[in-house]
């Protein structure tokens, strides 16, 4: 069962206005000639509410508003021509946010006061989830998300994804139109808009891991390659990449195309090439400089890598 309330039109509203009172009935504000705003509300499941905003204002209009709903708003924007934004009080500072098309965020703030702009049109569809119902259905998975939503001032922007644009669109659109669309159907599709907000939040976790992890595997290689006439410990590489050693064994090979060691000996014998090629050190006296104790053991890791001895790259003298 849906309820619609239509704003009529008239003078700006002046004041706070609560946001239970403004869902249950838009009649409380009045808008100028050739506006129209429709908001459509629909109940889910118990602690689960959806909310179809299509506003079109002619003039920029100002909403000042109260958040009573001790819900989180899980907003997406289907459609915006125009320019839309809110502001909410924080510490005793405001905090702008921007609205774009495309493109959703998740909020909650019990008892915040903020503000609500827009000039032109703006469809949106907002699901209202009670925080127990949420924490039900993530049990902890998302702790950064979980962490953010208990400080109660939340506002987690940049939740996108064409999954999430099409099926928000849908469901504006069969909201703001008679629709012969199952209950169950429109049930469905709000639940689904929840879950792919939560799976936009873990593909940038994973990204945001990703790139964390290749810049500890960056300063892992640095150290390794710093002094080639001895290797750091595994163990030790593994500290410094927060990793165990067979995970960094794995990282490392994926993104350097070497083991850790194996690396290792392939720049040593890159150096011992050069310096062979330079002139002026003999076979011996390389060795020694990168740490061999044995010159048989370097001439066997030299052919290894090359197919050639050492000695095969020592400048010859022409008379």
């Amino acid at each position: 069962m849906t309820a619609t309330s239509v704003l009529p039109s008239g003078s700006p509203p002046v004041g706070e206005f609560a946001v239970s009172a403004f869902i249950a009935d838009t009649s409380v504000l009045r808008l100028g000639v050739d506006s129209v705003c429709r908001v459509t509300t629909m109940p889910v499941q118990e602690g689960v509410e959806l909310l179809c905003w299509s506003g079109r204002f002619a003039q920029p209009m100002e909403i000042p508003l109260q958040d009573d709903s001790d819900r989180i708003h899980f907003s997406f924007n289907c459609l915006l021509q125009g320019h839309a934004e809110c502001e909410f009080t924080r510490g005793g500072t405001a905090h702008a946010h921007r609205i774009a098309q495309g493109s959703g965020n998740i909020s909650f703030g019990r008892g915040r006061t903020g503000r609500y702009r827009q000039q032109g049109l703006l469809e949106n569809v907002t699901v209202m989830v009670r925080p127990d119902v949420l924490a039900g259905w993530d049990q902890g998975l998302d702790r950064a998300l979980d962490k953010t939503l208990a400080s109660g001032q939340a506002f987690l922007e940049g939740h996108a994804g064409g999954e999430l644009h099409a099926t928000a669109l849908a469901l504006s659109q069969s909201l703001r139109v008679p629709s012969s669309r199952h209950p169950l159907w429109l049930q469905a599709q709000a639940l689904a808009i929840v879950s792919l907000f939560l799976e936009s939040r873990s593909a940038q976790g994973s990204h945001e891991a990703a790139g964390l992890q290749r810049q500890r595997l960056l300063r892992v290689r640095d150290r390794l390659l710093c002094d080639l006439t001895q290797a750091p410990a595994l163990a030790d590489l593994a500290r410094e990449a927060c990793s165990s050693v067979p995970k960094l064994e794995r990282d490392f090979r994926k993104l350097f195309g070497h083991s850790v060691y194996g690396l290792f000996q392939h720049e040593r014998m890159q150096l011992a090439r050069r310096q062979l090629l330079e002139g002026g050190r003999s076979v011996t006296r390389v060795a020694s400089e990168l740490g061999y104790t044995n010159v048989s053991h370097f001439a066997a890791a030299f052919r290894k890598q090359f197919d050639v001895p050492p000695s095969a790259f020592k400048p010859r003298v022409h008379g």
